[in-house]
């Protein structure tokens, strides 16, 4: 039976679904590098090859995300949480003593990743207090078998 008397906030319903964990990079020069963890990410179409990720409108590089622009998204391995962590934290120490290679499209990537997505942002679009980026896929690369990171009940944890 259901208990009324206690009603759950939203967060935590949202929290009962388990989501996987990327950093999405972009920005083709070391003082403009962006990185942040986003569990929001989710296919969108195989032809053509797209994506989406959402972003808080109150995220100050959010403006970085402009219509062609290069980003990567990292799908993490459960090695990787204190990357996501990081990535989560503040703006400033994200890229202080961070391990990273540049892909084909110049932007940030880690090799500890479980894969992947080189793309472009195709359109942008703002919904409530968030903004939907949608992406076009240009290549995409499989890295390693690890155990996924996952996020569960508001903690990090795997498969």
């Amino acid at each position: 039976m259901i208990n009324m008397k206690k009603k759950p906030t939203l967060t935590s319903i949202f929290s009962l679904f388990s989501t996987g964990i990327t950093i999405v990079t972009n920005g083709s020069t070391k003082k403009n590098y962006f990185g942040c963890t986003i569990n929001s990410f989710s296919s969108v179409s195989l032809n053509p090859p797209m994506f989406l990720f959402c972003l808080g409108n109150y995220n100050n590089h959010l403006k970085t995300f402009k219509s062609g622009s290069p980003l990567n998204v990292n799908f993490l391995s459960f090695s990787q949480k204190k990357l996501a962590n990081k990535f989560a934290s503040k703006i400033e120490q994200r890229w202080q003593d961070t391990v990273y290679s540049l892909s084909k499209n110049k932007v940030p990537f880690f090799k500890s990743s479980l894969g992947v997505i080189e793309g472009k942002v195709h359109k942008k679009i703002k919904s409530g207090d968030h903004t939907i980026i949608i992406c076009q896929i240009i290549d995409f690369y499989k890295i390693s078998a690890k155990k996924p990171l996952i996020y569960y009940k508001s903690k990090f944890q795997t498969i």
